[in-house]
């Protein structure tokens, strides 16, 4: 039996009782349903809003152990130090790079895969810059085009 229901109880016992506001006891009693009743309210709140947060704290630890397995490469094959080619990072480690970039900041020269340009941009093996990768809608159709 929820707060609820047990303060829908004590109302229909308190009416039943015959218990009014015309004595000081009964608006003492009925003062103090309401109350209880205002706080079973509130307990549910908390409880519906607790496991929201339950729930969100799940997918953040999910989200965590994946950023953990990407940054710790848990998927990296241990026998050879290669991917294993379920890392999700690349199109593959080991594989010949697709494109190749000049960091701007000091001029290191670097593999990049398709995965990071949709990513949007990827940080030099070198300097650390942020390297930014932007394709307008004419440049894919043109590139269609030429195909």
């Amino acid at each position: 039996m929820t707060a609820s229901e047990k303060v829908a109880y004590l109302k229909g016992l308190a009416e039943g009782l015959g218990v009014n506001e015309n004595s000081g006891e009964g608006k003492l009693l009925l003062a103090m349903i309401e109350v209880i009743d205002s706080l079973a309210a509130d307990i549910e709140d908390l409880e519906t809003n607790l496991a929201d947060m339950a729930e969100s704290i799940d997918e953040l630890g999910d989200d965590i152990a994946y950023v953990e397995d990407l940054a710790l490469g848990e998927d990296m094959d241990e026998e050879d130090g290669g991917c294993d080619g379920n890392c999700g990072c690349c199109s593959g480690c080991g594989d010949d790079a697709e494109f190749e970039v000049t960091c701007p900041s000091c001029g290191e020269v670097m593999g990049i895969y398709q995965e990071d340009i949709d990513f949007g941009s990827v940080l030099c093996t070198s300097c650390g810059e942020e390297l930014e990768f932007e394709f307008d809608e004419d440049d894919e159709s043109e590139e269609s085009e030429e195909e």
